[in-house]
């Protein structure tokens, strides 16, 4: 009945003349009128609202915040009944009694206009109000500036346009599904703030269902003119007061309250209490760089279709969805890591040395820390930058760092697995090798090169010692004479395994051609990939030894572990993906000749982990210095930690002769930095936590330990060889990235065919 009392009187209104004159001069009968009426779009396409998607943390609080349109839904039972009266006082008093057009104040609005010669007075409803904010924000999200201005234009073809699609969206939707929708879509000024849910955070730091009287007064008031009443304006406060007194007695006059609540309301003060919500990584504060990453996978990534098929896509979809996303960010480990790598390195030390820390969960893949010591800001200066150097350059990352020794794992593995003993001898002494010693894939290298090695100091170790004290003190003379006995693809293979890969692609020459070949494979042709000249990430490293902690499973590493839509309905999203990629009995095998660091390797003087927790580590040091790591494992946690130069001016100084927080460093080591950032770490993770053991390793694989005369050996670690053809790395970025992205290039050199690696304490 509503509905046809408003298209009668609309289309009595247009054969009088006063909407459209041209129909009424035109002769056009009432029923004609009401057939042009009728031919109006009716069909209001439901267009999901622009809303904020939260990114959660693991405990559940809130790590970020992506909008465009800061915008929270809620249902109507979550709104306050004061806001829901004021609203219906102030704007549309006749709210329940109306079709969707109210026919007093369109008689009255179509008259004011035709008198004025233009649109002087709008007579729209809430449910009009609705229909245009409708049209907007369909335009809005299809990229439409156009459309956006033309579904507010003030013309009368656009509002009976809107009269039409408000008389139709009644008879599909009841009163309080209008009054919802449109309580969530209205915008309510402060640049970015639509919807009640919002501008009562913003306004009042209350949710929307615990707005007081007087606070929903005030909002629904601010509606007519959000810039003009915008009370995070002092200048504006009592015009904005005067505003809410007009609404306080729009609902005193209709009875929604009594006289002496709205005398309380208006006698009670006006007090703001502006709590913005800033949007993006950028605003995530410790957060910031995981978040980054978290940003980068989704929107870069294959693996988040369901939140559309592009990049362009998903970074809309995170602007306007309304997800909640789920990740595996520990926020107390975080701040553990945050403290331990700033206390270690302050971010504005004059040294421009950075450090990175990465903790993964072993048999889960679940990334639970990621931290650097410098803040996350698009800003000059040391203490500055957008390069996540935790991860890979297609996520927002450095192209990597040469890893040095906490790479001969992965050559330990190789030969166990080759039936090959830890307790097995083998001389470690400097010296030099033939290139073609080695074999990739079967067959000899064709390079007629010799390669020269030495240890660190004085020449480190001279003569045969075990392969397990060789681990220990990570010589280089033994384990390359290992990687001789071995093929290299197997090496690489075994890489692969764990999860490693290059941060970057880049081209290993591998393939023989002389047409680039890019790829992210461990190199399976240069034989000094033993001493750690592939440039990985932190990430990758802590989920290599995150594979070792599992007894052999790797996990792929996992930052989101759920995605729901604003309806809560979980998106399909990449599950735990883990695999058995290296037998178990070689994995704890591993374990255990990593085991001797702590005791009587390049790690002892960190000492072991309180409480009795059995850990496994390795260091890692390149040539001169340029990249340090210690990497190392509990059952429980996997951390590695990276440290080395910023590129300043395109180029990395090597850490030799440096000065960090205060220390003077002849030459930084593995341990040197890294280790007590490790320690810290783990010590305070595992804290009050029960101790886990390691599975026991593979006797067979260990072997009987042999009597033979001790090396000498020096304090230090070996350096790493000479130089050769191909090698190479990148640096760190140089921190111009801006936003979410913030990729950084970085200088190239280092390494080569059979040097740039090394090991160190």
């Amino acid at each position: 009945m509503g509905a046809f009392v408003v298209t009668s009187l609309v289309a009595g209104i247009l054969a009088a003349g006063l909407a459209v004159p041209a129909i009424g001069a035109s002769g056009m009968a009432t029923t004609g009128a009401i057939k042009s009426f009728q031919e109006l779009p009716s069909d209001l396409q439901e267009t999901p609202m622009a809303a904020n998607t939260t990114v959660l943390a693991a405990d559940g609080s809130v790590l970020a915040t992506f909008f465009d349109q800061n915008r929270e839904l809620v249902k109507l039972d979550d709104i306050s009944p004061f806001m829901q009266n004021a609203i219906v006082a102030i704007e549309d008093e006749r709210f329940y009694e109306h079709g969707g057009v109210d026919p007093q104040g369109l008689i009255r609005a179509l008259l004011v206009n035709e008198i004025n010669g233009g649109v002087a007075q709008g007579a729209s409803t809430l449910t009009q109000q609705l229909v245009k904010n409708m049209l907007q924000q369909q335009a809005y999200l299809a990229g439409n500036a156009e459309g956006v201005d033309a579904a507010a234009v003030q013309t009368n073809a656009r509002k009976l346009k809107e009269i039409r699609l408000a008389s139709a969206l009644e008879q599909r939707k009841d009163k309080k599904e209008i009054l919802q929708d449109y309580l969530n879509i209205a915008w309510f000024g402060s640049g970015q703030v639509y919807g009640i849910e919002a501008a009562s955070h913003y306004y009042f730091n209350t949710s929307a269902k615990k707005l007081t009287l007087p606070q929903a007064a005030m909002l629904a008031g601010m509606i007519q003119s959000p810039t003009q009443f915008d009370i995070s304006d002092k200048s504006k406060l009592k015009a904005a007061a005067t505003r809410r007194n007009t609404v306080l007695n729009k609902m005193f006059a209709q009875k929604m309250i009594d006289e002496e609540t709205r005398d309380k309301a208006i006698e009670t003060k006006l007090r703001p209490k502006i709590t913005p919500i800033y949007q993006g990584c950028a605003n995530a504060g410790l957060r910031a760089y995981f978040c980054d990453y978290v940003y980068n996978i989704i929107t870069k990534s294959n693996d988040f279709k369901s939140l559309g098929k592009t990049v362009e896509d998903r970074q809309k979809a995170l602007k306007w969805g309304g997800y909640t996303i789920q990740t595996t960010l520990s926020p107390k480990l975080l701040k553990t890591s945050w403290n331990a790598a700033k206390n270690a390195i302050p971010p504005s030390d004059p040294s421009n040395i950075a450090t990175a820390a990465v903790t993964v969960e072993p048999g889960t893949g679940n990334i639970l820390s990621m931290t650097q010591n410098k803040f996350y800001n698009v800003n000059e200066g040391r203490k500055n930058t957008t390069v996540n150097y935790s991860t890979d350059y297609q996520y927002g990352g450095s192209s990597g760092f040469l890893t040095g020794s906490t790479f001969k794992p992965v050559v330990l593995a190789t030969w166990l697995k080759s039936g090959r003993k830890l307790n097995q001898v083998i001389d470690g002494s400097p010296g030099s090798i033939a290139q073609r010693t080695f074999k990739s894939c079967g067959s000899h290298l064709q390079n007629t090169d010799t390669w020269t090695f030495v240890n660190s100091g004085d020449g480190g170790a001279k003569g045969s010692l075990t392969v397990w004290n060789a681990t220990a003190k990570s010589i280089n003379g033994a384990y390359i004479r290992m990687e001789s006995q071995l093929d290299l693809c197997d090496v690489s293979d075994m890489a692969t395994a764990l999860g490693m890969h290059l941060a970057a692609p880049q081209d290993d020459g591998c393939d023989g051609s002389a047409k680039k070949h890019l790829t992210t494979k461990i190199p399976y042709c240069i034989p000094s990939v033993v001493l750690g000249v592939a440039n990985q990430s932190p990430l990758t490293m802590a989920n290599a030894y995150a594979t070792f902690a599992a007894s052999g499973k790797y996990c792929k590493p996992r930052a989101v572990t759920s995605i729901k839509d604003r309806n809560g309905k979980a998106l399909k999203i990449p599950k735990k993906d883990c695999k058995q990629t290296i037998p178990a009995n070689i994995a704890n095998t591993v374990t255990l000749g990593l085991s001797r660091a702590f005791t009587t390797g390049t790690a002892s003087h960190l000492g072991p982990l309180p409480s009795g927790q059995p850990a496994s580590a390795k260091t890692g040091t390149t040539n001169n210095s340029q990249d340090t790591w210690f990497a190392g494992y509990t059952p429980q946690l996997a951390t590695a930690v990276w440290v080395g130069p910023q590129t300043v001016n395109g180029q990395r100084k090597p850490m030799l002769g440096v000065t960090v927080n205060g220390h003077y460093w002849a030459n930084v080591y593995g341990g040197s930095i890294g280790g007590p950032i490790w320690k810290s770490i783990m010590t305070s993770a595992l804290q009050g936590k029960k101790v886990e053991r390691f599975p026991s390793a593979d006797s067979s694989l260990v072997g009987a330990e042999p009597q033979i005369q001790k090396p000498k050996t020096d304090t230090g670690d070996a350096t790493g060889g000479g130089r050769g053809n191909t090698g190479g790395g990148t640096g760190t970025g140089t921190g111009t990235g801006t936003g979410t992205g913030g990729n950084g290039g970085g200088n190239t050199g280092g390494g080569g065919n059979n040097g740039g690696g090394g090991n160190g304490r």
